[in-house]
């Protein structure tokens, strides 16, 4: 019984998530890195037109969320300079309801005034099965909060396991 349980639940993890194919995961990488440029350059439109509908959820709304990532980025602007980004290779892709999810690990090195930080993390990627276009949500509001990810995204199996999220500061 406990055989047939685990081939069950085996079946079950592989159908809910496949690899990338490369040219998926090189599309992905590039439109990740037009993301994280929107919001290193304050570019709020184009944020916030790569930004996945789910975060809107947080804020009550796409409004409140609109406006609160305008101000964010505004304040933002010129603040702090990203010396190194680098973005890893998403592997797996999920299936949650009808859409797909892959993670897409970065690190970035950002200096703010007299302060180095080094961020190790990832996008939630996005899309409509089937469809090209990804859309991203930040993982750094996931550090303190990781069941978020499954509150954006009930349908997403309970076994995935997320890459590294954390930040530390550097000389």
């Amino acid at each position: 019984m406990k055989a047939l349980t685990l081939i069950l639940a085996s079946a079950t993890w592989v159908a809910n998530a496949a690899s990338l194919p490369d040219k998926d995961a090189q599309v992905v990488v590039v439109q990740a890195t037009a993301y994280r440029d929107a919001a290193a350059k304050g570019d709020a439109d184009k944020f916030l037109q790569l930004t996945h509908p789910a975060v809107f959820t947080l804020f009550g709304g796409k409004e409140p969320f609109e406006a609160a990532t305008r101000l964010a980025l505004k304040s933002l602007a010129g603040s702090n300079v990203i010396e190194k980004a680098t973005f890893g290779v998403p592997a797996e892709l999920h299936v949650a309801g009808q859409e797909e999810i892959c993670f897409v690990p970065f690190v970035q090195v950002a200096r703010a005034g007299d302060i180095r930080i080094r961020v190790e993390s990832f996008f939630i990627a996005v899309r409509s099965v089937g469809k090209a276009d990804w859309k991203f949500i930040d993982a750094a509001g996931l550090r303190k909060q990781p069941e978020v990810l499954r509150q954006l995204f009930p349908g997403l199996p309970e076994k995935v396991v997320t890459p590294p999220n954390k930040v530390e500061i550097v000389k």
